[in-house]
């Protein structure tokens, strides 16, 4: 909780320090988003997620700009296979991970009419939840007691804090009285979410479509 409180102290205080001549109330561009996660190895599998994001622009008649906002994302990853102590370990394991981030991104227009973008920067993600289900076994150290196997669904205990850098390149082309967004990008997660004999991150591509207004 207090890593939380002090993630949204940093993010307020930038909205400060950029927004004195410019309210961040007006979020003036919106977005909806699908991802998969980059995270395949011998134990882990790729999923498939899908994100909300509303932002606000500083130095919006520059040709670059800063980009801050609020997105919720989801994202999901399987493993095979994961030690729950001496005594039992998980199979198949799907994770569903929902996380507020707040991203800080400078994006440098190239073009006049419809414009190409690249766009980069860090973000702050906020653990809203995270469930797992899969196939647990137990085994009983007393001799004699049998091994057992079940189904289960349950909340998953991670980090509430992650941090980490995105790179996207887009393109902004007039419809209108608006401008479609169409970026693809990258957000890579330094922190482990978890970590006991294996560990999970949170690294994945989307596809961003939004309108600017």
């Amino acid at each position: 909780m207090r890593n939380i409180l002090l993630a949204l102290t940093l993010s307020f205080s930038i909205t400060f320090l950029f927004g004195q001549k410019e309210s961040v109330f007006f979020l003036g561009e919106f977005s909806v988003s699908m991802n998969r996660t980059n995270l395949k190895d011998n134990n882990t599998s790729d999923g498939i997620g899908f994100g909300l994001g509303a932002y606000h622009t500083f130095l919006k008649n520059k040709k670059v700009n800063l980009i801050f906002g609020f997105e919720y994302n989801r994202t999901t990853q399987e493993k095979e296979y994961m030690s729950r102590g001496h005594f039992s370990h998980a199979t198949n394991i799907t994770y569903s991970i929902d996380c507020l981030s707040i991203p800080l991104n400078a994006r440098v227009y190239f073009g006049n009419h419809v414009r190409v973008f690249v766009e980069s920067g860090a973000f702050i993600d906020l653990t809203l939840g995270a469930k797992e289900n899969g196939t647990m076994h137990t085994y009983s150290p007393t001799e004699g007691s049998p091994y057992s196997e079940y189904e289960y669904k349950e909340n998953t205990d991670i980090s509430p804090v992650n941090y980490g850098v995105s790179l996207g390149m887009g393109i902004l082309v007039p419809i209108s009285k608006v401008d479609l967004i169409i970026k693809p990008e990258y957000k890579y997660g330094f922190k482990p979410l978890y970590d006991y004999h294996d560990q999970i991150f949170n690294r994945y591509f989307r596809l961003v479509v939004g309108i600017k207004i």
